[in-house]
């Protein structure tokens, strides 16, 4: 990556709110585009088969791709955000914490009052996004949340995210 060193900009402060947990939380378990195109798939054989079985068997088929919808659905819109927000009111320092994002040359350099590190470049597992957060994940299941509000005030997104382009690809 070519990253000239600190520039104005490369350093924020932020708190996560209840809201911004949540939502971040449900960013990072939205399905992926390939789960997508295999479910979809699964359904369409599913659907295929059932035209061509018994109508007792063809009921149970639909019936079962009804209730898997139905389950996904219920998981994506109900349970995860309840789930999540039971997690951020029993985390009592993600409620009074404020976190400092900051670029450096070999990579962010991420804390808090409790403590911060390093996450190299090169270290970062993967990284997810949409308009309101950037997922740095540095584990399958362990990321840091940076809210892109901070960009409006001052923080450079645009080289944030040239410099995860460069070094980890980006769950679509």
């Amino acid at each position: 990556m070519s990253y000239d060193g600190p520039t104005p900009g490369a350093r924020a402060v932020y708190r996560i709110s209840r809201q911004d947990y949540i939502a971040a939380g449900r960013l990072y378990a939205r399905p992926t585009r390939k789960l997508l195109v295999i479910s979809a798939s699964i359904l369409g054989a599913l659907a295929v088969v059932a035209c061509f079985v018994p109508p007792t068997v063809a009921g149970a088929i639909v019936g079962g791709m009804v209730g898997w919808i139905l389950f996904f659905s219920a998981v994506q819109l109900f349970l995860t955000p309840l789930m999540l927000g039971r997690h951020y009111d029993n985390y009592k320092s993600m409620q009074e914490e404020e976190f400092t994002v900051e670029m450096k040359d070999e990579g962010l350099l991420l804390s808090s009052a409790d403590g911060g590190g390093l996450t190299r470049w090169d270290t970062i597992y993967k990284w997810r996004r949409n308009d309101q957060y950037i997922l740095i994940l540095i584990m399958p299941k362990l990321f840091y949340v940076i809210p892109t509000s901070i960009g409006d005030r001052g923080f450079d997104l645009p080289r944030l995210l040239e410099a995860l382009r460069s070094n980890a690809p980006e769950i679509k």
